[in-house]
């Protein structure tokens, strides 16, 4: 009775520990193709490889996992020479408000790890933004990349409520910031 009640104190305290899918996305970009699938699996999302050619853009759908999930999440690899230079995360949900709610956390946990940065925002809005935006925040990664979340109304064809993408840039930064 006493080893498998630490049996399963054990399993429980592994599966709590660690990167989860929910976390914002740490892949940086310019990161080869075998690197990038490896850090993925660490945030919970799994490429099937099957022998063939290189899909370029590469769709890691969340790994299998028991239990029930209030949403569908997915992230999108785009690769020029091997590197990564692009990468979304999109998440569906079918409540609106849990969407909201996910959007929050994701910003909230983004604020933990970069300050706010009004040059990205500029340059997400020169840059164009994703259809169906309701609100956006983005943050500055370095001079030539910048993440955003967004909190999309949901849009064929991925129909995706809430959104993280990590962005190359055309030209570097000025460094200097426009405050509006």
């Amino acid at each position: 009775m006493r080893r498998s009640a630490l049996f399963l104190i054990a399993v429980l305290s592994t599966a709590c520990g660690g990167i989860t899918a929910e976390a914002p996305i740490t892949l940086k970009l310019g990161t080869d193709r075998a690197h990038a699938r490896s850090e993925l699996k660490a945030h919970k999302f799994c490429f099937k490889v099957d022998g063939g050619p290189q899909p370029n853009p590469e769709t890691f759908p969340r790994c299998s996992r028991a239990g029930a999930e209030w949403g569908e999440s997915w992230v999108i690899v785009k690769y020029e020479a091997e590197a990564v230079v692009e990468v979304k995360r999109y998440e569906r949900f079918s409540d609106d408000n849990r969407a909201v709610e996910r959007w929050n956390q994701l910003v909230g946990d983004r604020l933990k790890l970069h300050p706010n940065a009004a040059d990205a925002a500029v340059e997400l809005e020169t840059k164009g933004l994703e259809p169906g935006t309701r609100s956006v925040k983005a943050w500055r990664l370095d001079d030539r990349t910048v993440v955003a979340a967004y909190l999309l109304t949901p849009t064929a064809p991925e129909n995706a409520s809430v959104l993280e993408a990590i962005y190359k840039l055309e030209k570097p930064s000025s460094g200097i910031e426009v405050v509006r």
